[in-house]
């Protein structure tokens, strides 16, 4: 088998990303030298959010937070004329079923519609072309009975039917940490001074990342200048190709929303491990953080469709069973159809969560997707992340550096709000930040060993640090 020859544990691309971003000074092939004297990510930032990472901790003022977050993710899917809930699964995690509606497989739907319509739900249009035929969508007419179908979903699940409450599936699983972690970081380098210190790594790879979209904003700096900005829908096509992340829109307040350059950020990181692959970003969740399933599965089977070698995910969920996303379980059998046509696989990568328990998180926890968790800088084990016996792989997901957006945070949502300029890099928090470190990883083993994106994953766990309920531990990427 192919592997990494003469690396540490854990250490496949040995020490090569630590400071080159974050001003050191590494080998160069014959380009100027980066700016000396920038600063490094922030000394004790991890600490300072400690209370608003631990699971379940903190005050008055942390619980504040976290219900303002809940909020206006429930304000983000109401603008789309729905209503979200907020339930607690049997582990004490949040989770967000649709008011009033169900998934149901068609087969399943023959063998239950009489005793689903008795309890007051009807099959509505699905909406998503993708999986048009594969799912039944179905929708309570009752208003007043909307909120009561959890005893009828238990009920027909324990008789083996394939039912499930329609899911939205928060950025990085626990949406809690998010807004909490953003901190100011100057730009470094620029994109061509990157590049020009290191190989082409990613070269002919591309990798998509399914998230809220990318700023619209062209940085003069060069990060993620090749990265495609697709400003309007198509109506004929359903109208998903825009991957325009707004910033400030659920609500338009003046501030960046919530999930805000996520999308960007997550793109960032990829660019910094895998400069020379081709990113594509793909947008299903909206910067309040209201993405349902059925968004994340279509985009998935598209990003596929559309022939990249690796997908990243940060994002999931945990369910009210614990059952797998009926939605993004079909996706992952139309992918397999794609790929038995087309002849090669890809790979598809998502964040663990940030749950802090052994719970699995979807769609990480299928079989077919590599999931990463989140460590310390020190690639220890952190008490926020999801962890278990379904994660591969980690990476440090503390204080990870990359490419943000323009605008101001909203002091609701985080102890220490900050301003953000043109050409802008933060830190931020999660596993969600820990999963593009191992897509970006992928995309430069391929090109760097010569193998097809499984092969790269088996090199990559094998020259993995074991590390108990976190899979292989991977130093990429610094953190604080």
């Amino acid at each position: 088998m192919t592997r990494f020859r003469d690396r540490g544990a854990g250490q496949p691309f040995g020490a090569e990303y630590e400071q080159r971003l974050t001003g050191g000074s590494p080998p160069r092939r014959g380009a100027e030298s980066a700016p000396r004297g920038t600063p490094r990510p922030v000394v004790g930032y991890a600490e300072r959010l400690r209370a608003d990472l631990s699971p379940g901790g903190g005050g008055p003022d942390v619980l504040a937070r976290r219900d303002a977050v809940v909020g206006r993710l429930q304000e983000g899917w109401s603008s789309r004329g729905g209503e979200l809930d907020v339930v607690r699964n049997r582990h004490g995690s949040d989770v967000f079923p649709v008011v009033g509606e169900l998934l149901v497989a068609p087969s399943t739907w023959q063998d239950v519609r009489a005793e689903v319509e008795a309890a007051g739900l009807e099959q509505v249009d699905l909406g998503h072309p993708e999986l048009e035929g594969r799912i039944v969508r179905l929708r309570a007419t009752d208003p007043r009975r909307a909120r009561r179908l959890t005893g009828l979903v238990s009920s027909l699940r324990s008789r083996g039917h394939a039912v499930s409450p329609s899911y939205v599936t928060p950025l990085g699983g626990g949406p809690i940490m998010k807004p909490t972690s953003g901190a100011f970081a100057p730009q470094v380098a620029s994109f061509r001074e990157y590049e020009a210190s290191t190989s082409p790594h990613g070269q002919g790879v591309v990798v998509a990342v399914i998230d809220t979209g990318v700023t619209a904003e062209q940085r003069t700096d060069g990060w993620l200048g090749t990265v495609a900005r697709v400003a309007v829908d198509d109506p004929t096509d359903h109208g998903d190709q825009s991957n325009i992340d707004p910033l400030d829109a659920e609500p338009r307040d003046g501030y960046l929303d919530v999930y805000a350059g996520h999308g960007t950020f997550v793109a960032g990181i990829v660019a910094q491990v895998a400069p020379a692959a081709e990113i594509r970003l793909y947008k299903a969740v909206g910067p309040g953080g209201a993405g349902s399933e059925l968004d994340v599965a279509c985009a998935l089977i598209r990003a596929v469709r559309d022939g990249a070698h690796v997908v990243n995910l940060s994002l999931g969920t945990q369910t009210l069973f614990d059952e797998p996303s009926l939605a993004l379980g079909i996706a992952l059998d139309v992918v397999r159809e794609i790929e038995d046509e087309r002849g090669w696989p890809s790979v598809l990568v998502s964040s663990a969560g940030n749950y802090g328990d052994d719970t699995p998180t979807w769609p990480a926890a299928f079989g077919r997707v590599i999931a990463v968790g989140g460590l310390t800088a020190d690639l220890r084990p952190t008490d926020w992340s999801s962890r278990g016996s379904w994660v591969d792989f980690s990476a440090v997901g503390e204080g990870v550096l990359s490419t943000f957006v323009r605008g101001r945070q909203n002091p609701v949502f985080g102890s220490d709000p900050q301003d953000f300029g043109a050409n802008a890099f933060a830190q931020w928090v999660g596993t969600s930040f820990a999963a593009p470190q191992v897509a970006g990883a992928i995309a430069r083993t391929m090109t760097e060993l010569g193998v097809d994106g499984p092969q790269a994953v088996h090199a990559l766990l094998a020259a993995g640090k074991p590390v108990a309920g976190f899979g292989r531990a991977l130093q990429i990427l610094p953190g604080a």
